[in-house]
């Protein structure tokens, strides 16, 4: 899909638009926190549009599922489509630029819509920072789009660096009883994931976040990502608490999905499982760890706190059905 008019161009990334996407991002996130999706890989560029003034880029976005809901889910959830959509500084508020990005990509989603179980509908959502509050307010004003969710962006950043000279980047050695656990729990690493493993994770997902499973699609792009690694606390043959993280950019380590099943809750199990991973991802050579949680979710910010995670922005969701 192409769109031309006298002013700019919008198209599908092209493998010669690096350079020229380079600059974009320099300009677009200098000096400020910013949600800033990178394009992927060559077959992900069908979902990606570039705006372009002559070999300018002005604006770039991409479209992405985001969770599919298995049969199994009940009826009012919700497949997840998410868009991300970026201007220069100096046209956040050129409206006309805004809706012709925003068009391409809500006609591409709907596209990929259709290849979706139509079991269940679907919302085309976006998330920003509290930051962007200029890029967000062109999508608020629309009526279709309403909150869903909100969540901070926490940070533990490593007050000692004697690990970074000797980092182990792609493997972890951690003596086995470093990290002790109450009585009747023992510890899983996980550096790949079968099919077996990854239908046991998802069902154990769907356990915790019924409405908002992570879902197939999903996980495997986490597991896919650079130094991904899954810890997990077994108690009676069975996964009581799960974490993973990844390397992102060889200096930070990004914890996703902590969950703890209700029945093993209050035992220590999150945090055992915190400490570990910033062990961890400290001896790999990262410099600060990232995390985020839901803004209502009290007893998740206590034990980030407690393991040193502090508040660096919040994120607000929005989701317009298809």
């Amino acid at each position: 899909m192409q769109l031309t008019t006298s002013i700019y161009c919008i198209r599908h990334f092209r493998e010669s638009d690096f350079p020229a996407l380079s600059a974009f991002h320099n300009q677009a996130v200098e000096g400020r926190r910013m949600i800033f999706w990178w394009v992927g890989e060559p077959e992900n560029w069908s979902n990606v549009y570039c705006a372009f003034e002559g070999d300018r880029m002005i604006a770039k976005g991409q479209v992405d599922v985001f969770s599919i809901m298995p049969p199994t889910a009940a009826p009012s959830n919700k497949h997840r489509i998410f868009f991300n959509l970026k201007t220069l500084p100096e046209r956040e508020n050129d409206t006309e630029l805004l809706g012709a990005m925003y068009e391409t990509l809500r006609t591409r989603a709907l596209e990929i819509q259709t290849a979706l179980p139509n079991t269940h509908g679907t919302l085309l959502c976006f998330g920003n920072y509290v930051e962007e509050a200029v890029n967000t307010s062109y999508f608020t004003a629309r009526p279709e789009f309403l909150r869903q969710k909100q969540q901070y962006r926490m940070c533990h950043t490593f007050t000692d660096r004697s690990a970074l000279d000797s980092a182990q980047t792609t493997e972890v050695n951690v003596p086995t009883d470093a990290f002790a656990l109450p009585e009747g729990y023992a510890w899983r690493e996980f550096d790949a994931m079968s099919r077996e493993l990854a239908d046991q994770y998802l069902a154990l997902d769907m356990e915790i976040w019924p409405e908002t499973p992570i879902g197939a699609e999903r996980l495997a792009d986490i597991v896919s990502r650079d130094g991904w690694r899954m810890l997990q606390i077994y108690a009676d043959g069975e996964p009581a608490a799960s974490l993973m993280y990844w390397i992102s950019d060889g200096k930070a380590g990004e914890i996703e999905e902590v969950l703890t099943r209700k029945v093993h809750r209050r035992c220590g199990l999150a945090s055992a499982l915190l400490t570990r991973a910033l062990y961890e991802i400290h001896s790999r050579g990262c410099i600060d760890a990232e995390l985020d949680v839901e803004v209502r979710n009290e007893d998740a910010l206590k034990v980030y706190r407690a393991a040193g995670f502090e508040i660096v922005t919040e994120e607000h969701r929005y989701g317009a059905e298809l």
